[in-house]
């Protein structure tokens, strides 16, 4: 019975997981969005990711209340609700960046990098649950690396490549920073559920981790804009010319281009504001600046929560649903030690490749095979079954 249950929910949880990167980056391309400018944040995307997601865990919590559920099921205790916090807060700087990179990259490039915590999980099961570590695990980490560096083989043999396919320093920054957040994720989902009271459900695990990233997203998206404005984070005083060039002027209209030069001057290798500019063409300079993403960090919390472009919030809402239901399904597993099933989540990588071809991604033959690769060394890791017997975690409170 443990298996069917983890086999329905996994195959459930990739659905969810690959329709979420899919809509993610449908939401940033101006070809999904009327062919207008995206307009959205990843702040502001993330805000109305986290509304649809609450919407859907409250419906839920509320039919369950309708079927007679006692009030006392839905408080998960304070030990359980402190992680719920702590996974609230990394899920907000997660979603971010899950909205920050398909803005530039389709999701079969940078996927499998954010899921490289996956191969390390039986290591934090070792840790935390006494788990045992077999061959499998160097096998399974060993393809992953392999898997990885598949797709980069071409450019490392110095042939032609899209840059689009190549990884800037900011993209594996949200990497890094993602794979933190995610493997946090899966284990204080563990703690989580080993600490709720009895008779707490997922539905309430879900509802209150939305209740808490609504806080952290709603109030990031007062504070950062407000510091950005303090610190002038979009009104420098010099800028090299590359990066004045690439960042800013290739994204303003003819009108705008010619007014940031004429209020920059262009001295060395670098364009600076002119002095004694009056305040108005200084709030000008900024916000013209501010519209380009210069300021890559602030950007991400910029814009209203009720844009001229409602479509890519469509997609997010989209986003959300999906959200709800695999993060339903991970608070069900969540029993369960999560290198024993977590790695199965991921099986949709193998067939992320494919699937662009047909939104009309040019998809090379290494980034199929890397992407197989990546996804055989997940699942190699726990694929012992006969000494690796699925039992559930021991809950404090019975």
């Amino acid at each position: 019975m443990e298996w069917l249950l983890l086999v329905l929910w996994i195959s459930i949880i990739n659905g969810g997981l690959s329709g979420q990167y899919i809509l993610n980056w449908m939401g940033n391309q101006p070809k999904y969005v009327g062919d207008q400018q995206i307009g959205v944040s990843a702040g502001v995307m993330t805000w109305w990711r986290e509304i649809s997601k609450l919407l859907w865990a409250t419906i839920a919590i509320s039919v369950e209340i309708k079927k007679g559920k006692e009030l006392k099921f839905f408080n998960p205790g304070y030990l359980s609700m402190i992680t719920i916090v702590i996974c609230a807060f990394t899920g907000v700087i997660e979603n971010i960046g899950f909205f920050y990179l398909p803005r530039f990259y389709s999701p079969h490039i940078y996927a499998p990098y954010v899921n490289i915590y996956l191969a390390f999980l039986p290591f934090f099961g070792k840790f935390l649950f006494n788990s045992t570590l077999r061959k499998e695990h160097w096998i399974g980490v060993f393809l992953v690396v392999i898997g990885l560096a598949v797709p980069h083989l071409p450019y490392m043999f110095g042939h032609n490549t899209d840059p689009k396919t190549i990884l800037d320093l900011n993209a594996i920054i949200w990497i890094l920073i993602i794979n933190c957040c995610l493997c946090s994720q899966q284990v204080l989902n563990n703690k989580t559920v080993q600490t709720a009271l009895p008779g707490v459900g997922p539905n309430a695990l879900v509802f209150w981790r939305e209740i808490w990233k609504m806080t952290f997203i709603s109030l990031a998206l007062i504070i950062f804009p407000f510091i950005a404005q303090v610190t002038k984070a979009n009104l420098p005083d010099s800028v090299e010319i590359v990066k004045f060039e690439q960042r800013v002027l290739a994204k303003t209209n003819d009108a705008d281009k010619e007014f940031l030069l004429n209020n920059f001057d262009r001295t060395g290798n670098e364009y600076v504001i002119k002095s004694n500019l009056p305040e108005e063409t200084l709030e000008k300079v900024e916000t013209v600046i501010s519209k380009t993403e210069y300021n890559r960090f602030f950007t991400l919390f910029s814009g209203n929560l009720f844009p001229d472009n409602w479509i890519p919030i469509l997609f997010v809402v989209a986003a959300g649903l999906t959200g709800y239901i695999y993060s339903f399904g991970f608070f069900k597993l969540s029993k369960y030690a999560a290198h024993l099933w977590v790695p199965y989540t991921n099986l949709w990588l193998a067939f992320l490749p494919i699937i662009m071809i047909f939104f009309g991604k040019e998809v090379t033959i290494p980034q199929i095979i890397g992407a197989v690769v990546v996804t055989a060394g997940l699942m190699v890791g726990v694929s012992d079954f006969s000494r690796n017997k699925v039992e559930e975690i021991e809950k404090k409170y019975k």
